[in-house]
Protein backbone atom coordinates (compact mmCIF):
# COMPACT_ATOMS: atom_id res chain seq x y z
CA UNK A 1 0.00 0.00 0.00
CA UNK A 2 1.45 3.16 -0.84
CA UNK A 3 2.00 5.80 1.61
CA UNK A 4 -0.28 8.52 -0.49
CA UNK A 5 -3.16 5.94 0.09
CA UNK A 6 -2.43 5.74 4.12
CA UNK A 7 -3.00 9.08 4.59
CA UNK A 8 -6.53 8.90 3.21
CA UNK A 9 -9.56 7.86 5.00
CA UNK A 10 -11.52 4.88 3.23
CA UNK A 11 -14.78 5.98 4.68
CA UNK A 12 -17.26 4.08 2.36
CA UNK A 13 -15.60 0.72 3.52
CA UNK A 14 -15.42 1.83 7.14
CA UNK A 15 -19.39 2.60 6.99
CA UNK A 16 -19.65 -0.73 5.98
CA UNK A 17 -17.57 -2.42 8.26
CA UNK A 18 -19.34 -0.05 11.17
CA UNK A 19 -23.01 -1.45 9.87
CA UNK A 20 -21.42 -5.19 9.88
CA UNK A 21 -20.46 -4.50 13.47
CA UNK A 22 -23.94 -2.85 14.15
CA UNK A 23 -25.37 -5.95 12.40
CA UNK A 24 -23.12 -8.85 14.47
CA UNK A 25 -24.29 -6.37 17.65
CA UNK A 26 -28.11 -7.38 16.51
CA UNK A 27 -27.02 -11.11 17.51
CA UNK A 28 -27.62 -9.84 21.11
CA UNK A 29 -30.55 -7.64 20.29
CA UNK A 30 -32.93 -9.41 18.35
CA UNK A 31 -33.19 -12.08 21.37
CA UNK A 32 -33.53 -8.79 23.51
CA UNK A 33 -36.40 -7.43 22.20
CA UNK A 34 -38.08 -10.54 21.26
CA UNK A 35 -38.21 -12.43 24.92
CA UNK A 36 -41.40 -12.65 25.57
CA UNK A 37 -42.33 -14.14 22.45
CA UNK A 38 -39.14 -16.82 22.89
CA UNK A 39 -40.24 -17.12 26.41
CA UNK A 40 -44.67 -17.55 25.24
CA UNK A 41 -43.42 -19.72 21.91
CA UNK A 42 -40.54 -22.29 23.75
CA UNK A 43 -42.02 -22.11 26.73
CA UNK A 44 -38.30 -23.05 28.10
CA UNK A 45 -38.50 -20.19 31.48
CA UNK A 46 -37.63 -17.07 32.44
CA UNK A 47 -34.07 -18.58 33.33
CA UNK A 48 -33.46 -20.69 30.00
CA UNK A 49 -35.06 -18.44 27.71
CA UNK A 50 -32.47 -14.99 29.49
CA UNK A 51 -29.36 -17.97 28.63
CA UNK A 52 -30.32 -17.56 24.92
CA UNK A 53 -29.71 -13.81 25.10
CA UNK A 54 -26.31 -14.23 27.75
CA UNK A 55 -25.27 -17.32 25.84
CA UNK A 56 -23.77 -15.17 23.09
CA UNK A 57 -21.28 -13.39 25.22
CA UNK A 58 -19.92 -16.35 27.12
CA UNK A 59 -17.77 -17.11 23.45
CA UNK A 60 -16.01 -13.87 23.66
CA UNK A 61 -15.14 -14.27 27.29
CA UNK A 62 -13.72 -17.67 26.88
CA UNK A 63 -12.25 -16.78 22.96
CA UNK A 64 -11.39 -13.58 23.04
CA UNK A 65 -7.79 -12.97 23.01
CA UNK A 66 -7.83 -16.24 20.80
CA UNK A 67 -9.59 -15.03 18.32
CA UNK A 68 -7.14 -12.03 17.92
CA UNK A 69 -4.20 -14.69 17.42
CA UNK A 70 -6.72 -16.76 14.47
CA UNK A 71 -7.81 -13.32 13.08
CA UNK A 72 -3.94 -12.32 12.85
CA UNK A 73 -2.66 -15.35 11.06
CA UNK A 74 -6.08 -16.28 8.84
CA UNK A 75 -6.41 -12.58 7.78
CA UNK A 76 -9.17 -10.09 9.03
CA UNK A 77 -10.62 -10.10 5.93
CA UNK A 78 -11.59 -13.75 5.26
CA UNK A 79 -12.27 -14.02 9.27
CA UNK A 80 -14.64 -11.10 9.19
CA UNK A 81 -16.41 -12.06 5.92
CA UNK A 82 -16.81 -15.81 7.21
CA UNK A 83 -18.21 -14.48 10.61
CA UNK A 84 -20.75 -12.66 8.74
CA UNK A 85 -21.62 -15.63 6.08
CA UNK A 86 -21.92 -17.87 9.46
CA UNK A 87 -24.40 -15.73 10.93
CA UNK A 88 -26.62 -14.93 7.81
CA UNK A 89 -26.72 -19.18 8.16
CA UNK A 90 -27.19 -18.77 11.65
CA UNK A 91 -30.04 -16.62 11.48
CA UNK A 92 -31.44 -18.38 8.60
CA UNK A 93 -31.94 -21.47 10.84
CA UNK A 94 -33.70 -19.50 13.60
CA UNK A 95 -36.15 -18.04 11.64
CA UNK A 96 -37.55 -21.70 11.11
CA UNK A 97 -38.31 -21.67 14.82
CA UNK A 98 -36.68 -25.27 15.36
CA UNK A 99 -36.91 -26.61 19.21
CA UNK A 100 -35.05 -25.04 21.72
CA UNK A 101 -32.13 -26.92 22.26
CA UNK A 102 -31.07 -26.06 18.45
CA UNK A 103 -31.89 -22.72 18.74
CA UNK A 104 -29.22 -22.83 22.40
CA UNK A 105 -26.92 -24.27 19.76
CA UNK A 106 -27.56 -21.81 17.06
CA UNK A 107 -26.93 -19.18 19.42
CA UNK A 108 -23.61 -20.23 20.74
CA UNK A 109 -22.31 -20.53 17.02
CA UNK A 110 -23.25 -17.02 16.83
CA UNK A 111 -21.09 -16.33 19.96
CA UNK A 112 -18.13 -17.24 17.28
CA UNK A 113 -19.59 -15.28 14.68
CA UNK A 114 -20.11 -12.28 16.64
CA UNK A 115 -16.43 -12.19 17.88
CA UNK A 116 -14.99 -12.53 14.47
CA UNK A 117 -16.15 -9.71 13.47
CA UNK A 118 -15.50 -7.06 16.93
CA UNK A 119 -12.22 -8.82 16.82
CA UNK A 120 -11.50 -8.23 12.57
CA UNK A 121 -13.71 -4.53 11.53
CA UNK A 122 -11.76 -2.49 14.22
CA UNK A 123 -8.02 -3.88 13.36
CA UNK A 124 -9.53 -2.83 9.79
CA UNK A 125 -10.87 -0.06 10.60
CA UNK A 126 -7.86 1.25 11.92
CA UNK A 127 -5.91 0.40 9.06
CA UNK A 128 -8.20 2.17 6.37
CA UNK A 129 -8.00 5.74 8.59
CA UNK A 130 -5.73 8.28 7.82
CA UNK A 131 -3.80 9.31 11.20
CA UNK A 132 -5.87 12.63 11.35
CA UNK A 133 -9.15 10.23 11.76
CA UNK A 134 -8.56 7.17 13.46
CA UNK A 135 -9.71 8.79 16.81
CA UNK A 136 -12.92 9.68 14.76
CA UNK A 137 -13.47 6.53 13.34
CA UNK A 138 -12.61 4.22 16.63
CA UNK A 139 -15.26 6.56 18.24
CA UNK A 140 -18.08 6.02 15.71
CA UNK A 141 -16.74 2.08 15.60
CA UNK A 142 -17.39 2.13 19.74
CA UNK A 143 -20.77 3.01 18.59
CA UNK A 144 -22.25 0.19 17.07
CA UNK A 145 -23.64 -1.49 20.39
CA UNK A 146 -25.80 0.99 21.24
CA UNK A 147 -27.17 1.60 17.50
CA UNK A 148 -27.68 -1.77 16.96
CA UNK A 149 -30.15 -1.84 20.62
CA UNK A 150 -31.48 1.18 19.19
CA UNK A 151 -32.32 0.01 15.76
CA UNK A 152 -33.23 -3.27 16.83
CA UNK A 153 -35.74 -1.55 19.65
CA UNK A 154 -37.36 0.94 16.90
CA UNK A 155 -37.67 -1.91 14.14
CA UNK A 156 -37.88 -5.40 15.72
CA UNK A 157 -41.24 -4.98 17.62
CA UNK A 158 -43.41 -4.01 14.02
CA UNK A 159 -41.56 -6.97 12.57
CA UNK A 160 -42.91 -9.41 15.16
CA UNK A 161 -45.89 -7.85 15.05
CA UNK A 162 -46.02 -8.19 11.44
CA UNK A 163 -44.36 -11.09 10.62
CA UNK A 164 -43.83 -12.79 14.12
CA UNK A 165 -40.13 -14.71 15.46
CA UNK A 166 -39.89 -15.73 11.90
CA UNK A 167 -39.89 -12.22 9.97
CA UNK A 168 -37.05 -10.36 12.59
CA UNK A 169 -34.55 -13.68 12.59
CA UNK A 170 -34.73 -13.87 8.30
CA UNK A 171 -34.71 -9.97 8.12
CA UNK A 172 -31.44 -9.91 10.30
CA UNK A 173 -30.00 -12.82 8.46
CA UNK A 174 -30.37 -10.85 5.51
CA UNK A 175 -28.83 -7.93 6.78
CA UNK A 176 -25.91 -9.80 7.54
CA UNK A 177 -26.00 -11.41 3.98
CA UNK A 178 -26.26 -8.51 2.56
CA UNK A 179 -22.92 -6.72 4.55
CA UNK A 180 -20.94 -9.87 3.54
CA UNK A 181 -21.56 -9.88 -0.11
CA UNK A 182 -20.67 -6.17 0.02
CA UNK A 183 -17.32 -6.31 1.77
CA UNK A 184 -16.64 -9.39 -0.78
CA UNK A 185 -16.71 -6.86 -3.17
CA UNK A 186 -15.88 -3.46 -1.32
CA UNK A 187 -12.81 -4.67 0.79
CA UNK A 188 -9.05 -5.36 -1.21
CA UNK A 189 -8.63 -9.05 -1.24
CA UNK A 190 -4.84 -8.39 -0.45
CA UNK A 191 -4.73 -9.36 3.13
CA UNK A 192 -1.26 -7.83 3.48
CA UNK A 193 -3.50 -4.00 3.39
CA UNK A 194 -4.55 -4.81 6.47
CA UNK A 195 -1.30 -5.96 8.73
CA UNK A 196 1.89 -3.76 9.93
CA UNK A 197 4.62 -4.95 10.90
CA UNK A 198 5.52 -8.70 11.55
CA UNK A 199 3.09 -11.15 10.85
CA UNK A 200 5.58 -14.50 12.09
CA UNK A 201 3.73 -17.18 13.90
CA UNK A 202 6.09 -19.48 15.24
CA UNK A 203 5.77 -18.56 18.83
CA UNK A 204 4.21 -21.31 20.56
CA UNK A 205 0.45 -20.76 21.11
CA UNK A 206 0.56 -20.34 24.98
CA UNK A 207 3.18 -18.07 24.88
CA UNK A 208 1.79 -15.78 22.45
CA UNK A 209 -1.31 -16.12 24.85
CA UNK A 210 0.78 -14.77 27.86
CA UNK A 211 2.59 -12.18 25.96
CA UNK A 212 -0.75 -10.59 25.22
CA UNK A 213 -1.42 -10.04 28.90
CA UNK A 214 1.82 -8.91 29.45
CA UNK A 215 1.96 -6.62 26.89
CA UNK A 216 0.73 -3.02 28.57
CA UNK A 217 -0.24 -2.00 24.87
CA UNK A 218 -2.63 -4.78 24.39
CA UNK A 219 -3.94 -5.17 28.27
CA UNK A 220 -4.69 -1.51 29.47
CA UNK A 221 -7.28 -0.44 27.07
CA UNK A 222 -9.19 -3.33 27.87
CA UNK A 223 -8.23 -2.90 31.68
CA UNK A 224 -9.91 1.15 31.02
CA UNK A 225 -13.02 -0.71 29.44
CA UNK A 226 -13.80 -3.65 31.86
CA UNK A 227 -14.83 -1.30 34.00
CA UNK A 228 -17.23 0.73 31.60
CA UNK A 229 -18.69 -2.85 31.01
CA UNK A 230 -19.11 -3.32 34.94
CA UNK A 231 -21.22 0.10 35.45
CA UNK A 232 -23.36 0.91 32.30
CA UNK A 233 -24.94 -2.29 31.62
CA UNK A 234 -25.85 -2.38 35.23
CA UNK A 235 -27.08 1.52 35.34
CA UNK A 236 -29.31 0.76 32.44
CA UNK A 237 -30.86 -2.11 34.04
CA UNK A 238 -31.12 -0.70 37.44
CA UNK A 239 -31.42 2.73 37.74
CA UNK A 240 -34.73 3.15 36.09
CA UNK A 241 -35.89 1.40 38.96
CA UNK A 242 -34.93 4.71 41.43
CA UNK A 243 -37.54 6.56 39.23
CA UNK A 244 -40.76 7.22 41.31
CA UNK A 245 -42.53 8.21 38.08
CA UNK A 246 -43.70 5.71 35.28
CA UNK A 247 -43.61 8.25 32.63
CA UNK A 248 -40.16 9.52 33.57
CA UNK A 249 -38.91 5.86 34.18
CA UNK A 250 -40.20 5.00 30.25
CA UNK A 251 -38.91 8.50 28.84
CA UNK A 252 -35.47 7.26 30.76
CA UNK A 253 -35.60 3.98 29.22
CA UNK A 254 -35.18 5.31 25.77
CA UNK A 255 -32.79 8.46 26.56
CA UNK A 256 -29.91 6.96 28.55
CA UNK A 257 -29.07 4.41 25.91
CA UNK A 258 -28.75 7.23 23.07
CA UNK A 259 -26.76 9.64 25.91
CA UNK A 260 -24.40 6.47 26.05
CA UNK A 261 -24.00 5.91 21.82
CA UNK A 262 -23.61 10.37 22.11
CA UNK A 263 -20.88 9.89 24.56
CA UNK A 264 -18.83 7.35 22.85
CA UNK A 265 -19.23 8.67 19.66
CA UNK A 266 -18.06 12.68 20.94
CA UNK A 267 -14.71 10.65 22.85
CA UNK A 268 -13.65 10.07 19.31
CA UNK A 269 -13.51 13.82 18.62
CA UNK A 270 -12.13 14.69 21.80
CA UNK A 271 -9.60 11.96 21.25
CA UNK A 272 -8.38 13.11 17.85
CA UNK A 273 -8.37 16.79 18.53
CA UNK A 274 -7.85 17.79 21.97
CA UNK A 275 -6.76 15.43 24.08
CA UNK A 276 -5.33 11.41 24.45
CA UNK A 277 -7.75 9.10 24.68
CA UNK A 278 -6.16 8.36 28.06
CA UNK A 279 -6.98 11.55 29.19
CA UNK A 280 -10.44 11.19 28.12
CA UNK A 281 -10.79 8.06 30.12
CA UNK A 282 -10.03 9.45 33.04
CA UNK A 283 -12.10 12.74 32.24
CA UNK A 284 -14.92 10.04 32.41
CA UNK A 285 -14.22 8.43 35.06
CA UNK A 286 -14.33 11.59 37.12
CA UNK A 287 -17.72 13.00 35.89
CA UNK A 288 -19.04 9.43 36.85
CA UNK A 289 -17.60 9.75 39.67
CA UNK A 290 -19.21 13.43 40.30
CA UNK A 291 -22.63 12.07 39.09
CA UNK A 292 -22.80 9.51 41.94
CA UNK A 293 -21.59 12.17 44.29
CA UNK A 294 -24.51 14.51 43.59
CA UNK A 295 -26.80 11.18 44.46
CA UNK A 296 -24.85 10.68 47.61
CA UNK A 297 -25.80 14.54 48.54
CA UNK A 298 -29.44 13.67 47.93
CA UNK A 299 -30.13 15.54 44.36
CA UNK A 300 -32.60 12.39 44.37
CA UNK A 301 -35.88 14.54 43.19
CA UNK A 302 -37.57 13.08 39.66
CA UNK A 303 -36.54 15.48 37.88
CA UNK A 304 -32.65 15.80 39.24
CA UNK A 305 -32.19 12.82 39.55
CA UNK A 306 -32.77 12.20 35.47
CA UNK A 307 -30.44 14.45 35.14
CA UNK A 308 -27.59 13.52 37.13
CA UNK A 309 -27.99 10.12 36.00
CA UNK A 310 -28.16 11.12 32.26
CA UNK A 311 -25.14 12.77 32.56
CA UNK A 312 -23.33 9.80 34.44
CA UNK A 313 -24.34 7.28 31.64
CA UNK A 314 -23.17 10.19 29.12
CA UNK A 315 -19.63 10.37 30.75
CA UNK A 316 -19.62 6.14 30.83
CA UNK A 317 -20.48 6.41 27.75
CA UNK A 318 -16.98 8.29 27.13
CA UNK A 319 -15.06 5.63 28.04
CA UNK A 320 -15.41 2.70 25.05
CA UNK A 321 -14.72 5.54 22.87
CA UNK A 322 -11.35 6.45 24.69
CA UNK A 323 -10.46 2.63 25.00
CA UNK A 324 -11.04 2.36 21.17
CA UNK A 325 -9.01 4.97 20.23
CA UNK A 326 -6.06 3.51 23.41
CA UNK A 327 -5.43 0.65 21.46
CA UNK A 328 -4.56 1.82 17.43
CA UNK A 329 -2.76 4.70 19.68
CA UNK A 330 -0.63 2.31 21.51
CA UNK A 331 -0.29 -0.85 19.90
CA UNK A 332 2.91 -1.07 17.36
CA UNK A 333 1.23 -3.09 14.61
CA UNK A 334 -1.41 -4.74 13.78
CA UNK A 335 -1.14 -7.81 15.49
CA UNK A 336 -0.95 -5.90 18.77
CA UNK A 337 -3.98 -4.20 17.42
CA UNK A 338 -6.36 -7.18 16.91
CA UNK A 339 -4.68 -8.85 20.23
CA UNK A 340 -5.98 -5.84 22.16
CA UNK A 341 -9.32 -5.70 20.25
CA UNK A 342 -9.20 -9.58 20.95
CA UNK A 343 -9.04 -8.67 24.73
CA UNK A 344 -11.14 -5.91 25.45
CA UNK A 345 -13.93 -8.58 23.77
CA UNK A 346 -13.00 -11.05 26.10
CA UNK A 347 -12.64 -8.73 29.37
CA UNK A 348 -15.92 -6.63 28.18
CA UNK A 349 -17.92 -10.11 28.44
CA UNK A 350 -15.98 -10.30 31.59
CA UNK A 351 -17.66 -6.73 33.12
CA UNK A 352 -20.47 -7.56 31.69
CA UNK A 353 -21.28 -10.80 33.50
CA UNK A 354 -19.78 -9.63 37.01
CA UNK A 355 -21.37 -6.57 37.06
CA UNK A 356 -25.07 -6.83 36.81
CA UNK A 357 -24.88 -9.52 40.15
CA UNK A 358 -22.48 -7.44 41.74
CA UNK A 359 -24.57 -4.28 41.46
CA UNK A 360 -27.98 -6.42 42.55
CA UNK A 361 -26.19 -7.58 45.50
CA UNK A 362 -25.11 -4.10 46.87
CA UNK A 363 -28.32 -2.98 45.83
CA UNK A 364 -30.54 -5.25 48.04
CA UNK A 365 -28.69 -4.73 50.80
CA UNK A 366 -27.55 -1.14 50.57
CA UNK A 367 -30.03 0.38 48.13
CA UNK A 368 -29.20 3.53 46.17
CA UNK A 369 -25.81 3.87 48.63
CA UNK A 370 -24.55 0.38 47.26
CA UNK A 371 -24.77 1.32 43.44
CA UNK A 372 -22.98 4.70 44.65
CA UNK A 373 -20.31 2.98 46.50
CA UNK A 374 -19.73 0.45 43.89
CA UNK A 375 -19.64 2.98 41.22
CA UNK A 376 -16.64 5.05 43.15
CA UNK A 377 -14.85 1.94 43.57
CA UNK A 378 -14.87 1.50 39.69
CA UNK A 379 -14.67 5.02 38.84
CA UNK A 380 -10.81 4.75 41.38
CA UNK A 381 -9.56 1.70 39.55
CA UNK A 382 -10.43 2.83 35.87
CA UNK A 383 -8.94 5.82 36.37
CA UNK A 384 -5.82 4.23 37.64
CA UNK A 385 -5.61 1.71 34.55
CA UNK A 386 -5.90 4.77 32.21
CA UNK A 387 -3.14 6.60 34.50
CA UNK A 388 -0.95 4.14 33.75
CA UNK A 389 -2.04 4.10 29.91
CA UNK A 390 -0.80 8.19 30.07
CA UNK A 391 2.36 6.64 31.37
CA UNK A 392 2.98 4.12 28.92
CA UNK A 393 3.67 6.88 26.30
CA UNK A 394 5.84 9.09 28.39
Amino acid sequence: MSTAAAEKTAWLEIGLLWFAGISAAMQFAKFSVSYNELLAYYQAGPTWTGASISVVGTIGLVFGVTAGLIASKIGYRKVLIGALMLGTALSFIQSFLPSFEIIMATRILEGFSQLGVVVAAPTMIAKLSAPQHRSITMGLWGTFFGVAFALTGLFGKPLIAAYQLNGLYLTHGLLMGVMAVALIFLLDADEQRYHTGSTSNSEPYFKKLGKIYRTPQTLLPGLVFVFYTCTLVSLLTYIPNFIASDSLRATMQVVLPLLSTAGTFIAGALSQYLMKPQRVAQMAYAGLAFGAFMLFMGFTTPITFCFVVGQMVLFAGLIPGAALAMIPRLARDSNEQANGYGLIAQLGNLGATIGPPSFATLITAYGLHGLIGLVWFICLMGSLFAYLAVRLEH
